[in-house]
């Protein structure tokens, strides 16, 4: 979530002066070879079928913000997005928040991803969220839907008493999932659990997330099965209250590493951020991967009960894949 607290620059960050003006330019050159490095061309839906895996419904990620720095955002996890990345991160939050995306994935008009959060931050018993997620497809003749419900919870383990903007501290959080599945070879319904941790400081952070822990998955053709645990390991370095970098790495019992993320942001002006994303996969069909993004914020002062408005596209794509366009629209009340 984008807050005064978490983003100290908004409310003192004004035009840029000559000598940042050549810092603006320089990103713009490289927001828009980013643009011109996710373009590819486009896949037939027979080709797409090749890359859906069991499960991995799951593990789709759930901003838009993030996913324009290469999911680099385990360490940051400082708005709705922690209900995926990382639960411990909820505590960063100031303000209730309202979160949204919808998606046409690879944009084939054959897989739709839509999310729905709100999240509530700390009164002294806890931060809270609730989201839910659904993946449909329409794969003709064969349709399927997918959806996730999930609780996620974030309380301190430690906090720097002499500091009241949240900005050191140690936390850990835990995501309660409930997943349902309707096809057409069966209907499927069972549980997951993840667990988080994150310390933050003043320039640097880092963060860890086992998801999918716990899991059961149980099919009406009598069938169970557990979703393979997904470990995510992340740091961020603040430069300056408006710019940042992440390093995230994603893992597995089976692949370490599964890939390596690397993410920035640049608040440019006091409600525009820009963000670069790169993803390096290693597995079999070894992936390289990039991402740019676009973030827009609007708060509005002494207004209720809506008191910001953000709005958030990006753009990633693989080497073997079309081009993804996200967008989620976000209010803070």
């Amino acid at each position: 979530m984008i807050n005064s607290r978490t983003y100290p620059y908004i409310k003192r960050y004004g035009a840029l002066d000559k000598g940042k003006r050549w810092k603006l330019f320089l990103t713009t050159v490289i927001f828009a070879i980013g643009l011109q490095l996710t373009a590819k061309a486009p896949l037939s839906a027979s080709d797409y079928l090749l890359h859906i895996t069991d499960s991995g419904f799951t593990n789709l990620p759930t901003s838009v913000r993030a996913m324009g720095m290469g999911q680099a955002f385990v360490a940051i996890a400082d708005d709705y997005g922690a209900c995926y990345f990382n639960p411990a991160g909820l505590l960063q939050t100031t303000q209730k928040e309202l979160g949204t995306i919808y998606t046409d994935l690879y944009g084939l008009g054959l897989l739709k991803q839509s999310f729905l959060s709100f999240i509530e931050p700390t009164t002294g018993m806890g931060a809270g969220g609730i989201s839910w997620s659904r993946l449909s497809a329409d794969l003709e003749p064969e349709k399927w839907n997918c959806d996730l419900y999930s609780y996620s919870y974030a309380q301190f383990l430690s906090q720097d008493k002499l500091t009241t903007s949240r900005k050191i501290f140690s936390s850990w959080g835990i995501n309660i999932k409930y997943l349902k599945e309707t096809s057409p070879w069966g209907n499927a319904s069972g549980y997951s659990l993840d667990a988080g941790f994150l310390t933050r400081g003043e320039k640097f952070s880092w963060g860890a997330n086992i998801q999918d822990l716990i899991s059961q998955i149980s099919w009406t053709t009598g069938r169970k099965e557990s979703i393979p645990i997904n470990i995510k390991l992340g740091t961020v370095y603040r430069f300056t209250p408006h710019l940042l970098t992440a390093l995230d790495i994603d893992a597995s019992w089976q692949d370490l590493p599964k890939n390596i993320r690397l993410g920035s942001e640049w608040w440019v002006q006091r409600n525009i951020a820009l963000r670069l994303g790169a993803v390096k996969t290693f597995q079999k069909n070894a992936d390289l991967a990039f991402s740019a993004g676009l973030g827009l914020y609007f708060p509005f002062q002494n207004r209720k009960p809506i008191s910001m408005i953000a709005f958030n596209y990006a753009l990633s794509s693989q080497q073997n894949l079309t081009t993804t366009h996200y967008f989620s629209l976000s209010l803070g009340f």
